[in-house]
């Protein structure tokens, strides 16, 4: 399995590809690295690829997924400058919360910079997607964690993405 994400980062995204020891599932602790002063998290979401597709072009993009999520992407902020593979793609750095279908996931949560078929086609013009691909877009500013906080999103009775930082 291969996670592909774009990060948004001084004003422009950045294509970064994480290992799949990267992924925390929803529910479990987040442990903060000891070697970063400044970890940040952004709200992004998650697609999963649903077929094997290379070059795809962004009008029949949604021919490859079939669900969505709410994630965390986190990150070590003092390192994007020096080392953005160590900054973005340790251990445990992307949690999701439950794949829901896309005509059931909020809309006000849809990416608006980068579309869902827009990330598709770029991430699949640099690498082949297989089934069961993460690709991901950050769609909110990154904000600083701390260990002891708790990230919850909610909307009605439906949580989308619980997530304890220690």
């Amino acid at each position: 399995m291969k996670i592909l994400g774009f990060t948004y980062y001084k004003g422009e995204h950045r294509l970064v590809m994480k290992c799949d020891s990267s992924l925390l599932n929803n529910r479990k602790p987040f442990f903060q690295p000891d070697w970063s002063e400044d970890m940040r998290a952004s709200r992004c979401v998650a697609i999963r690829i649903s077929r094997l597709g290379k070059h795809i072009a962004p009008r029949f993009a949604s021919r490859y997924y079939d669900a969505l999520a709410l994630g965390l992407d986190f990150r070590a902020e003092d390192w994007m400058e020096r080392n953005i593979a160590r900054a973005a793609a340790f251990d445990y750095a992307l949690s999701i919360g439950n794949w829901i279908e896309p005509d059931e996931f909020p809309s006000t949560w849809l990416p608006h910079e980068m579309t869902i078929e827009q990330a598709i086609a770029e991430a699949s013009n640099v690498v082949t997607l297989r089934t069961g691909d993460i690709v991901y877009v950050d769609i909110a500013e990154a904000e600083r964690v701390s260990r002891n906080q708790t990230i919850q999103i909610c909307e009605g009775e439906q949580e989308y993405i619980y997530c304890k930082i220690k």
